[in-house]
């Protein structure tokens, strides 16, 4: 009986397929491209609009000192760019 409840449980938890997809601007763009390998190796890339366009920098800066505390490889110096201008052009006040 507890191996049911547990599945049932489970199941329950699986949001996955009711979830709608974020929609992210630009999604055929390079810079998106950029964005989305870059911001999805650890976790779902946030929406632009998650911060504000000032905020954005800080975050990146942040995610690349979480890469680099898990000796995971940095991003790279023109990835940044990209990653800045995309964020910040999408965000709240960009």
């Amino acid at each position: 009986m507890m191996m049911g409840w547990a599945a049932l449980m489970l199941a329950a938890c699986d949001f996955s397929s009711s979830m709608p997809k974020p929609h992210y601007p630009d999604e055929q763009s390079q810079a998106f491209s950029v964005y989305a390998r870059n911001c999805s190796e650890c976790h779902a890339p946030p929406l632009p609009t998650a911060h504000p366009a000032n905020e954005w920098p800080g975050v990146i800066e942040r995610m690349q000192l979480h890469l680099v505390e898990r000796s995971m490889a940095p991003i790279k110096d023109e990835d940044k760019l990209v990653l800045r201008n995309y964020l910040v052009s999408h965000s709240v006040g960009g």
